[in-house]
């Protein structure tokens, strides 16, 4: 099985700037919900970091990333890495959630 790791990083970025990625209908609909444009996802992608590995997950692993857009809002993906990228879902910092953009409260 394939993990998502550091080295995979750049091939993960690499693969959504050669635009071999695809968005799920899920991602799709809370980009809409959540007002968050394309370029926006895959400037977070492309220049923001891994917090939290996933490599159980199925069918592929995964990761989630934070990148920051819109003058510094943190905005996050969970991309799940196989021959493409494939974006499973995006979502604004909710402070809620995240002390900061790469720690989560412990109270969840």
């Amino acid at each position: 099985m394939v993990y998502v790791s550091d080295m995979d990083i750049e091939r993960l970025r690499k693969l959504v700037r050669s635009g071999k990625y695809q968005i799920t209908l899920h991602a799709q609909k809370r980009m809409d919900q959540r007002a968050i444009t394309l370029s926006e996802l895959k400037e977070a992608i492309c220049q923001g970091e891994v917090v939290e590995l996933y490599p159980d997950d199925t069918p592929f692993p995964s990761c989630l990333m934070v990148g920051r857009v819109r003058g510094g809002f943190p905005l996050y993906a969970v991309c799940a890495l196989s021959d493409l990228v494939h974006v499973v879902t995006v979502h604004w910092m909710d402070p809620a959630k995240w002390f900061d953009p790469k720690t989560r409260r412990d109270n969840l």
